[in-house]
């Protein structure tokens, strides 16, 4: 595809892109689409943290059980 289009072609055309991209981070619309996304992932991270340090917790209580348990059965 690329083959007859010079370096200097696919560089001009790189260019291009990137100042379209920026243009386009520039509205409105795209700034309030990013936030609401990373507000998202923000959540989502939130989310997950306290999902594993629920977990974690309640493998500490069955070890914690199990240990007392092994104990009351040796004595």
């Amino acid at each position: 595809m690329f083959n007859n289009i010079s370096k200097t072609g696919v560089f001009f055309i790189g260019a291009l892109a990137g100042m379209a991209v920026i243009a386009l981070m520039k509205t409105k619309t795209v700034q309030k689409g990013c936030a609401k996304l990373i507000s998202a992932g923000a959540q989502l991270k939130d989310d997950a943290q306290a999902f594993v340090e629920t977990v974690k917790e309640d493998a500490q209580d069955m070890i914690e059980e199990a240990k007392r348990k092994k104990q009351s059965e040796e004595e």
